[in-house]
């Protein structure tokens, strides 16, 4: 398997999908909820999130364990935007992408689906690790946050391989998620660190 690793820039915010969308459904078949690890943080201080999956549909889902914070389109991916107080700074954090073939041939594929990836029956829910945000608030006052899932899709190939994941998900007993999905904006509390005297 040959990657090919880039950085991009991410001014924060969630990147735009050009993916053809026309036979998505409408509902997305997951919700989405992050959870702060607490209300208040101290300027410059590291958030940490962790995110729960929810299936909301009546078959049972399938897919690889998303990245956080690091866009892998093969694999599916969670993207954080970061919003400051009025007045606050633009933030900017560095996130790395990674375009790679997808897993190939097809018995390969079925294996690493029956053995790898997560299976969530209907209204089961799926929660990541804790993991700190790439971005850190620079500024005291009420940040918001906003978390978005975007399935796998492949870097290379586009309708041919995706239609191939959901292929292979099915043969495997399962529905591949194909809806980009937010969860709802969260707040966070920064407050600058007491001056020492």
């Amino acid at each position: 398997m040959s990657l090919v690793f880039t950085v991009t820039v991410l001014t924060i915010g969630a990147p735009s999908q050009t993916v053809d969308k026309k036979n998505r459904p409408e509902t997305p078949l997951l919700r989405l909820t992050m959870i702060s690890s607490k209300d208040t943080y101290a300027l410059k201080e590291g958030i940490l999130i962790k995110t729960i999956f929810t299936n909301q549909s009546d078959k049972t889902l399938c897919f690889p364990k998303p990245e956080q914070e690091i866009e892998v389109p093969a694999q599916g991916y969670l993207t954080i935007k970061i919003v400051g107080p009025p007045g606050a700074s633009e933030i900017e954090a560095f996130i790395d992408h990674i375009d790679g073939r997808g897993t190939w041939p097809r018995e390969k594929l079925l294996l690493e689906i029956k053995q790898r990836w997560i299976k969530l029956p209907p209204n089961e829910t799926y929660t990541t690790a804790l993991e700190r945000v790439r971005a850190t608030p620079d500024s005291p006052g009420q940040w918001r946050l906003t978390e978005t899932y975007l399935p796998p899709e492949g870097s290379f190939g586009g309708d041919a391989y995706r239609n191939e994941l959901k292929s292979a998900a099915n043969n495997a007993g399962c529905t591949l998620p194909e809806t980009e999905v937010s969860a709802e904006t969260i707040m966070i509390n920064v407050v600058a660190a007491p001056e020492k005297k």
